[in-house]
């Protein structure tokens, strides 16, 4: 983890919960106005049912020779790439 993600990951546990609330509908919002508009549909996944459904289509990909396999590092740098 960098050294930027793990202050992060500090502040938000000193975030009292209102105001933790309050930042997860500013989430949201920007979520629905920016990424959710600009995200490949692919990337997005909706619930659990849908990350299933993802999940699978992918496996299926990579058996059937049509993808590869990625490891955690290439994918987060796909998605970072983006």
């Amino acid at each position: 983890m960098t050294t930027t993600k793990k202050e992060l990951y500090e502040t938000i546990d000193l975030i009292p919960d209102l105001v933790a609330k309050e930042l997860l509908k500013y989430d949201d919002y920007l979520d629905s106005k920016y990424i959710g508009k600009t995200m490949p549909k692919e990337l997005i996944i909706k619930d659990n049912k849908d990350l299933k459904k993802k999940l699978n289509e992918r496996i299926e990909k990579i058996e059937s020779g049509k993808g590869k396999m990625l490891t955690i590092d290439e994918a987060f740098e796909e998605i970072d790439n983006l």
